[in-house]
C-alpha cells in the first residue's frame, strides 16, 4: 500500500488510549475516524475531545487507509470480523485499495495470529502492533511495536512511516520475525512489570512484618 499525502485513520474505540492517541493524530493534521456504535456518552466526549469523525463501520473501511484497533482483549477478534464483513461488501463495489488493520490490543500470540487469518482472502493487509506504555501525554508517548509477515515488511515500512504524525514506532524485524511477536514482546513485558511489582510488594510487605516482629 501507498498512502498519499496525509493519512487517513480509523481508531476503535475512543477509550482513554484510542482517544488520546487519535488526539495525537488530529493534532498533525490527520483525519481520524471512530465508530460510536453503543458508547457512553463519556466514550462520546473523549471522542469529540479528540477531533474523532463517528462514522458507521463500512464507512470506515471505505474512507481509512489505516484502521488501528485499540479495545478490550475481548473484543479484538469480533471487531476484525466486523471489519472484514464491511470490507467484503465495500470491496465488492469500487476497486479501491482496502485499508491495512493493526490490531493493538493485548492479545496473546495465538490469538492475534488468529486475527491475521480473519482477513485472508480480502486483501486486507496486516500488522501486529503492541502498545508499551501508557496513553499519550504531553511529554510522554508509549511504544508501538509492531511486526508483520516476511511479505508485508513494506506494509510495516509505511506503519513505521506514521511515527511523523504522533506515534512512536518501533518496528520488529529479522529472520523468522512475523505476526505474533509484537504481541509477545507486550505479553512479556506486561508479565515482566507486573511480576517484579509482585515482587517488590511481597519485599515491602514482608519488611513490615519484620519490624512489625522487631517492635
Amino acid at each position: 500500500m501507498t498512502t498519499p499525502g496525509i493519512p487517513r485513520v480509523a481508531v476503535v474505540a475512543a477509550g482513554a488510549m484510542g482517544s488520546a492517541i487519535a488526539h495525537k493524530l488530529t493534532k498533525t493534521g490527520c483525519t481520524v475516524y471512530t465508530n460510536l456504535d453503543g458508547r457512553s456518552e463519556a466514550t462520546r466526549q473523549r471522542a469529540k475531545e479528540a477531533g474523532m469523525i463517528d462514522v458507521p463501520l463500512v464507512d470506515i473501511v471505505m474512507r481509512a487507509n489505516w484502521i488501528l484497533s485499540i479495545l478490550p482483549p475481548r473484543d479484538a477478534a469480533s471487531f476484525a470480523e466486523k471489519i472484514r464483513d464491511a470490507a467484503v461488501t465495500r470491496c465488492g463495489s469500487n476497486g479501491d485499495e482496502p485499508p491495512v488493520f493493526a490490531d493493538c490490543n493485548a492479545v496473546s500470540p495465538e490469538t492475534v495470529k488468529r486475527i491475521a487469518g480473519i482477513f485472508a482472502g480480502t486483501g486486507i493487509k496486516f500488522v501486529d502492533a503492541g502498545i508499551i506504555g501508557g496513553p499519550p501525554r504531553d511529554g510522554y508517548d508509549p511504544t508501538f511495536y509492531a511486526s508483520a509477515a516476511a511479505e508485508d515488511w513494506q506494509i510495516l515500512d509505511e506503519f513505521v512511516a506514521l511515527s511523523k504524525y504522533g506515534l512512536k514506532v518501533s518496528p520488529l524485524k529479522g529472520e523468522g520475525v512475523g505476526v505474533g511477536d509484537a504481541s509477545a514482546l507486550k505479553m512479556s513485558y506486561a508479565g515482566i512489570s507486573k511480576g517484579m511489582t509482585g515482587l517488590c510488594t511481597t519485599m515491602i510487605l514482608g519488611e513490615g512484618g519484620t519490624l512489625g516482629s522487631a517492635n
